[in-house]
């Protein structure tokens, strides 16, 4: 069975998201539709910012699916660690769009202690498997500008 573990530092991601959220919703129809007319760009401008914005995420789909696809692809690793190793700590560079659903859990398989660090986005992610001798646990998961750091016990 898996158990979670708290990561110091995700408390705060959420808020990070919301502050940047269009509020646009909480407003009546009516409202709505004169804050855009106001606001509505030049039809040239908005045709080449509507292209510009398709260019860059044909880009960024392509790139997570060719990322995806490939058989030796970071996105889903494992490393076995031994004890002195796993004494020293382990970090994990991440995307920091992925940040807020981000999931650490462990369990033990095999007389392995297993630790996985899931890092959802919209065009894939990332999972990682860490393996460590059964005797030793998640001390901390701590992360810190996109960086998790985990220590063990």
């Amino acid at each position: 069975m898996w158990r979670k573990v708290d990561v110091v530092g995700s408390e705060t991601l959420g808020e990070e998201l919301e502050d940047n959220l269009d509020r646009g919703l909480d407003m009546d129809a009516e409202t709505m539709h004169q804050r855009f007319l106001a606001d509505l760009p030049h039809l040239e401008s908005a045709k080449n910012n509507h292209n510009e914005v398709l260019t860059k995420i044909s880009d960024r789909i392509y790139e997570a699916k060719t990322h995806s696809r490939s058989l030796d692809s970071q996105s889903v690793a494992f490393e076995e660690l031994d004890r002195d190793t796993a004494k020293e700590g382990f970090d994990i560079i991440l995307d920091k769009g992925s940040l807020s659903q981000l999931s650490v859990t462990t369990a033990i398989d095999d007389g392995r202690r297993l630790i996985r660090v899931i890092a959802p986005e919209r065009f894939g992610g990332m999972i990682r498997t860490l393996s460590v001798p059964s005797t030793m646990d998640v001390e901390s998961a701590i992360i810190s500008d996109g960086v998790l750091h985990l220590s063990f016990d």
